[in-house]
């Protein structure tokens, strides 16, 4: 016997392939949904962990501020105490450079034949007045100072004869640049 199936399988399977594909697109969404959950889930996560690091790093920053404070302060007071100290040592300097100087002068003086009467320090210059008994003591004085080694040069500013208690001296200024080694250029003058 021969038998028929009245049922429309055609129309069956066409509703069957809508429904199955309609499956598979609500399947996808929702596979989509909880991957996208899934990522969006631990970006969030990264983003708290991140957030969590940045405040503990700003806490610890705020601990060190004050440590930084302390060093900026402590490199202040370092430098003004260096400051001190090289204040303190150039004084120095300049304490025995003069000191040296009026030694170099006092050991070039031909003794009792030339006294000084003045004598100034002003900058790179040394200014000496004075009187001799006559005009090759001042002569002998100037090559003395021209052969020390603090003298750069010495200048004859006048001389002219004068009589004291009766006795006819030679009065005289001189200009002396000096230079020393450890300024390198010291004037007196005056």
């Amino acid at each position: 016997m021969i038998q028929i199936n009245l049922l429309p399988v055609r129309e069956w399977r066409k509703k069957e392939a809508v429904r199955q594909q309609i499956s598979v697109f609500i399947l996808f969404l929702i596979l989509l949904t909880v991957v996208l959950l899934a990522v969006g889930l631990t970006i969030q996560g990264k983003v708290v962990a991140q957030r969590q690091e940045l405040t503990s790093l700003e806490e610890k920053k705020a601990k060190f501020a004050y440590v930084n404070k302390k060093i900026e302060k402590t490199n202040k007071k370092r430098k003004q105490v260096e400051d001190k100290f090289k204040a303190i040592e150039k004084l120095q300097e300049g304490r025995t450079t003069t000191v040296k100087i009026l030694d170099e002068i006092v050991s070039s003086v031909p003794i009792d034949r030339l006294w000084l009467t003045k004598l100034s320090l002003k900058e790179n210059n040394v200014r000496l007045d004075g009187v001799a008994l006559d005009n090759h003591t001042v002569a002998l004085f100037m090559r003395r100072l021209e052969t020390s080694s603090m003298c750069k040069s010495v200048n004859l500013i006048n001389t002219k004869q004068k009589s004291i208690q009766g006795h006819a001296l030679m009065e005289f200024g001189l200009q002396v640049n000096i230079q020393t080694q450890q300024t390198k250029r010291l004037a007196i003058s005056g």
